[in-house]
């Protein structure tokens, strides 16, 4: 009866260790800055990326639910394509800061989730608290 009970146990053990390990694979991810990333994209490719920078102007091409702009920051350009499987943000607009999730492939970060932040209306309101 003790055996048994070890038995189970360790095959507990184990299948909660492994649905652990494989789950954070899926949704862990790498926060770097677009700079980072364009100078050094053969080290970061095969992995979950989360990627800060703006908006580059000029670059933002909608296509019905997907785009495709450019993430740049000090200089350094990644060209992005969002796969529209969410929604853009109301705030994400050409000069605006963004955060990017996806996978770099072949060059460009393809992308299921962006996040942006309108600089200018909350610096605005901190601008008058001084």
């Amino acid at each position: 009866m003790n055996r048994k009970f070890l038995t189970l146990l360790f095959l507990i053990a184990i299948s909660l260790g492994g649905i652990a390990y494989f789950s954070s694979q899926e949704t862990s991810y790498l926060l770097l800055d677009a700079s980072e990333l364009a100078a050094n994209q053969t080290k970061y490719s095969e992995q979950n990326l989360r990627v800060r920078g703006f908006v580059r102007v000029g670059s933002l091409v909608r296509e019905g639910k997907k785009a495709k702009f450019d993430l740049e920051l000090n200089d350094q350009i990644i060209p992005v394509f969002f796969t529209g499987e969410t929604l853009l943000p109301d705030a994400f607009k050409e000069g605006a800061r963004a955060r990017v999730d996806g996978k770099l492939e072949r060059g460009v970060l393809v992308s299921n989730h962006v996040e942006a932040k309108c600089a200018s209306k909350y610096e605005a309101g901190y601008a008058e608290e001084k």
